[in-house]
């Protein structure tokens, strides 16, 4: 199949949008929507003709897969519609792996699930940039203590989590070695994850048992089991300082704290306002601070605002009039801080359409990083 037209299309696309992004922050649907639908009728067109149905649908299941990503993330607060957008199209003109690609997993090119290349090679690329200028930030303004918390804080949890690992891992091979149960893959990892789930809520319990199965492999397999989970442990660091960054991200660079009379209508709020028991609460918490809190606790409702009236939070949508009325008249009323956060305008089309670039010429980012530290 030639890919050559669905590429031409992605690159255009990916110019205009990430000049329109970084001008003026907003993209214009003309600019996505005609791409999705070229993306959807080229496979469809290069499935009848191959007289596959799977490949006649791989374009508007990529886009499916694509704007379900997004709109994950756009719930989250992270991205706005127009990224959403943005990723459901590439996904569409990329369900597959093309040729180009070198690093591709065999599921890449045989299914239409290319579009989860996409973004994270989109998150993994836009991440070395991240952190330079997190780090330059806080050397500029000379705040070693918040440079030291990227690298120091909690990360006593990372060897925790690694030791977690390690007993999830115990576990599953105890029932497949004792009770014969041999789990397909996917059962296993969502085995996995709620073990780990369990044992971090019972940290001390995990702990241990992470301890006893790491130095029954070490006495099985002697200076490996320390080599792997050494490695297993630098993944999880490497997250944690990744975690850590977009939080002192969030923090310092790409929020700011304004009056109520600067607030405009579209600004996107960097807190949730809402009300529970008649009370009016903040959360300030970042939609990372959330899922961490959630996997922590094994309580996914810690990823919703609670109470039974939102008055304003970080949807991508921005605030309403209607809304920023309701907090002057809350400020005036003594009922609110007249302080909030505003979100600093961030385009993401340009890391999108780098994403976009390494899954069409380079291929799975996360697969040959994954690759890269397996031969370490």
């Amino acid at each position: 199949m030639n890919f050559l037209p669905v590429l031409i299309a992605g690159v255009l696309m990916g110019v205009v949008t990430s000049y329109t992004d970084v001008k003026s922050g907003f993209v214009d649907d003309k600019h996505t929507f005609p791409v999705i639908i070229f993306g959807v009728a080229f496979y469809a067109y290069e499935g009848w003709r191959a007289g596959s149905l799977e490949l006649a649908l791989s374009g508007l299941i990529g886009a499916a897969i694509g704007f379900a990503l997004g709109l994950a993330l756009y719930y989250a607060g992270v991205w706005a519609s127009g990224d959403v957008i943005i990723l459901t199209a590439y996904s569409a003109l990329l369900p597959y792996a093309p040729k180009y690609a070198k690093f591709v997993a065999v599921y890449e090119v045989s299914k239409p699930l290319y579009p989860i290349a996409i973004l994270l090679n989109s998150i993994i690329s836009i991440f070395p940039f991240i952190l330079v200028y997190a780090l330059a930030l806080m050397v500029v303004r000379k705040e070693g203590s918040k440079l030291k918390e990227v690298f120091l804080d909690r990360s006593n949890l990372s060897v925790e989590l690694a030791l977690w690992i390690m007993a999830a891992v115990g576990i599953l091979l105890a029932l497949r070695v004792y009770a014969g149960l041999n789990f397909n893959p996917v059962i296993r990892y969502v085995l996995s994850l709620a073990i780990i789930i369990v044992l971090g809520k019972f940290r001390k319990v995990g702990d241990a048992m992470g301890v006893a199965f790491l130095a029954y492999v070490i006495y099985r397999v002697g200076f490996t089991g320390v080599y792997d989970f050494l490695k297993l442990l630098a993944v999880l660091y490497a997250f944690k300082v990744f975690f850590s960054v977009v939080k002192l991200l969030r923090e310092e660079a790409l929020v700011e704290e304004v009056r109520v009379e600067d607030l405009k209508e579209w600004d996107i709020l960097g807190e949730s306002i809402y009300v529970r028991d008649g009370e009016i609460v903040r959360d300030r918490r970042g939609g990372f601070e959330r899922l961490k809190a959630a996997l922590m606790s094994g309580d996914l409702g810690a990823l919703r605002d609670e109470g039974g009236e939102v008055i304003a939070s970080p949807t991508a949508e921005g605030l309403t009039k209607e809304q920023i009325e309701r907090l002057k008249e809350l400020v005036d009323q003594g009922k609110l801080e007249n302080s909030f956060l505003r979100k600093k305008s961030m385009p993401f089309a340009p890391s999108l359409f780098i994403g976009f670039l390494i899954a069409a010429f380079w291929g799975d980012l996360f697969l040959w990083l994954s690759m890269f530290i397996s031969r370490l």
